[in-house]
């Protein structure tokens, strides 16, 4: 064969084996909607994630001037975008409720719009999926603003695939599923489709409960998760990150709310900053945002026998986590802290003044002056400093109170004869938790036996210490 007939030949094998790729790989619709079917990837990839914006809601507990827009969520959404364009991202990926609810349609459309224009004039591509709070709102939303580099993946509860393209080479598949109703029970991830493996790196995002079977919110099990091949999942509705690595498998991440919303949601907040390469693990970074950081504290009280000793150790617990949240803090204004004071005291009975003092006059700067530690609310847990077993053995009505205490505060279950007691506690806390006036308050379970024995012990330390008072006992 001639060195003309090869050339001919392998000339034909090219064409070939590209119609054969070709017909193999069909790959999705990029955001400027052309396709691309170069097979190879260079370089890495850097995506801003983050989830659970909640336009239209803003930090609570926190004494805000004005308006109290440095609190609001909307303005959580523009440090990020402009951390995006600091960062020099290649994409943002938003894994669900952008937008709090249907009636924060107003609220969030001009923020949102705003920002995403930010974001295409720095050549910066959004990609979001819908989850429980925004289902109907987001799909809206993303047909009416004008930004032209915002693309809704999987409307409608279906699977759908986004690549990002520079320079024609595929950077990244998105593989995305958007919640269809405001509750989903079954997980989507049976319904996963399988394509063919192309050598580009694959982030998977979904609006999902994890390892809840039982949830209304996408419940899906790590397990199922690890079987996917995907890279990285990107992951929403969990307000608290949490970054789940194996060897082996995906890197599955919650970013969390950017804006810490309520007390619930402690530690830091913000955005993650995942470098992806293709044969390397994803590497990710958190990045500050929130200006506000919820902390829970407990405070040991044991062996405290004056109120300035009370005093002093529930400062130092507040100034080393201010110290701590100060670091690295990003835009963080305010320290928001819940303290819980435990231990045995004589000064149990006096505690009431102490915390009040703390909720409504306390606060305390870092060294810059940028960040403020205040305290939100003062739970007193403490326990006089009694020996309730010796105190169990009396005949009397303190004695019977002591050997409540024994029966219900611990982790063992309680004798038969406290059953009916118990039994009747769930009953008035149910019958208050579903009162017209509380039946809409959202976050709370209903009462159950062992909210019911919290109750119990908690007023039975009181009612103990009422009496062992009027002994002069205590």
């Amino acid at each position: 064969m001639g060195s003309q007939d090869r050339r001919a030949t392998l000339t034909l094998l090219a064409a070939f084996l590209s119609m054969v790729l070709r017909s193999a790989w069909d790959p999705p619709a990029n955001v400027g909607g052309g396709r691309d079917a170069f097979l190879g990837f260079g370089g890495h990839v850097r995506i801003l994630c983050a989830g659970d914006l909640h336009l239209g809601r803003r930090s609570s507990r926190v004494p805000w001037d004005g308006d109290g827009a440095a609190g609001s969520c909307a303005e959580a959404w523009m440090r990020l975008v402009e951390c995006a364009i600091r960062e020099r991202v290649d994409l943002v990926a938003l894994s669900g409720d952008l937008v709090d609810h249907d009636n924060r349609w107003f609220e969030a459309f001009g923020p949102l719009e705003r920002g995403l224009k930010r974001l295409a004039d720095a050549g910066i591509p959004v990609y979001a999926v819908a989850g429980n709070h925004d289902y109907d709102t987001l799909p809206h939303l993303a047909r009416t603003i004008d930004a032209g580099n915002f693309r809704l993946l999987g409307e409608g509860g279906t699977w759908e695939r986004a690549t990002v393209v520079r320079e024609g080479r595929p950077l990244l598949h998105i593989d995305g599923w958007s919640f269809p109703a405001e509750r989903v029970t079954a997980s989507p991830l049976p319904d996963y489709p399988r394509h063919p493996h192309d050598g580009v790196p694959v982030l998977g995002l979904l609006h999902a409960d994890l390892d809840q079977p039982g949830s209304r919110y996408c419940p899906v099990a790590l397990a199922d998760l690890h079987q996917i091949p995907v890279d990285i999942w990107l992951l929403g509705h969990i307000h608290a990150p949490a970054l789940r690595e194996r060897p082996g498998c995906p890197l599955v991440l919650y970013p969390g709310s950017v804006q810490a919303m309520d007390p619930g949601e402690t530690g830091m907040h913000g955005a993650w900053i995942v470098t992806v390469a293709a044969g390397a693990r994803p590497a990710p970074r958190c990045i500050p945002l929130s200006t506000v950081r919820y902390e829970a504290l407990e405070v040991d009280l044991t062996g405290v026998t004056d109120e300035d000793e009370a005093r002093s150790r529930v400062v130092a617990a507040i100034r080393a986590a201010l110290q701590e949240a100060a670091t690295d803090a990003g835009p963080l204004t305010y320290l928001c802290c819940r303290v819980r004071l435990t231990g045995r005291t004589h000064l149990h009975r006096s505690l009431t003044g102490i915390a009040r003092g703390f909720e409504e006059e306390f606060s305390l700067p870092d060294m810059s002056g940028r960040v403020t530690a205040l305290v939100e609310r003062v739970t007193i847990d403490t326990r006089p400093a009694i020996d309730l077993q010796a105190l169990a053995a009396a005949p009397h009505p303190a004695g019977e109170v002591a050997r409540m205490l024994q029966a219900l505060d611990g982790n063992t279950d309680p004798p038969p004869e406290y059953r009916p007691l118990i039994d009747r506690t769930v009953a008035a806390l149910r019958a208050v938790a579903d009162h017209r006036w509380y039946r809409d308050v959202a976050g709370d379970p209903a009462p159950d036996a062992s909210v019911a024995r919290r109750y119990l012990v908690q007023e039975g330390w009181r009612l103990l210490d009422t009496l062992l008072q009027e002994r002069g006992e205590a």
